[in-house]
């Protein structure tokens, strides 16, 4: 069974996008081709350049250092 191709525009739309309860923090999740997350440190209206993760495994570290929990995070 062959997965169908993944087109750039697929690639670059976040398919969930999540906040931290006190907004510091907006990761944002993509797909394509595997599974990567962008994180935004924001402040008001700015936000900085995206910090890429790759994988559940990388995004399960930054949470713990960053003191953050699945229940702290909302949908965006």
């Amino acid at each position: 069974m062959c997965t169908p191709a993944v087109t750039y525009g697929d690639a670059m739309d976040p398919s969930a996008v999540w906040r931290d309860r006190q907004h510091k923090w907006r990761i944002e999740a993509y797909r394509a081709p595997d599974l990567r997350f962008a994180i935004f440190a924001t402040n008001g209206t700015t936000e900085s350049a995206p910090l890429w993760l790759f994988g559940m495994s990388a995004l399960a570290r930054w949470l713990m250092t960053h003191a953050i929990s699945l229940d702290d995070l909302e949908s965006d």
